[in-house]
């Protein structure tokens, strides 16, 4: 009787703990949703930021550039905390794949932040200046959309590491 009890014991531990324990992967999953949140309102601030620059609404612009920065950053904490996740799992798809995240989102950041100098400078009506800032900020939202093909590409090669 005296065999049987302890590795019933043992059994309904590891159990019991098994369901506490998370791997870095389901980690990584749960954040995602966060992060795709604050990018997508990210996204919607500056692309409204964009329509009030072009509609000359300086003030709604610069709003909506600092509620994009800010999503943006909220993103990248995430993220960041996603790549960690990733290295500790030392699963090189995962982190190749966080690594993308992280340089997607600085550069939505950097790019919102040019957008903020071209708004700067085209209320002082230095229009040279305040498009070279705005063709800047494309180049950086450019540079995001390559970084989230390049996400798309691991996704699809590994389909069972991704939910």
């Amino acid at each position: 009787m005296k065999n049987l009890i302890i590795p019933l014991i043992v059994l309904m531990t590891v159990i019991a703990f098994s369901g506490c324990v998370q791997s870095d992967s389901s980690n990584i999953n749960g954040l995602s949703s966060n992060i795709n949140n604050d990018l997508k309102n990210g996204d919607n601030n500056y692309n409204q930021a964009v329509k009030d620059l072009n509609a000359f609404s300086y003030i709604s612009a610069s709003t909506n550039c600092n509620n994009a920065l800010s999503n943006f950053n909220s993103a990248k904490a995430l993220a960041t905390q996603g790549l960690s996740y990733a290295q500790d799992s030392k699963d090189n798809i995962l982190i190749n794949y966080m690594q993308l995240t992280v340089s997607e989102i600085d550069s939505r950041v950097n790019a919102t932040l040019e957008l903020q100098q071209a708004i700067s400078y085209l209320q002082k009506n230095d229009t040279i200046d305040g498009n070279q800032h705005a063709a800047s900020a494309n180049n950086f939202m450019d540079a995001s959309v390559n970084f989230q093909k390049q996400q798309e590409d691991i996704v699809n090669q590994n389909p069972s590491k991704f939910k």
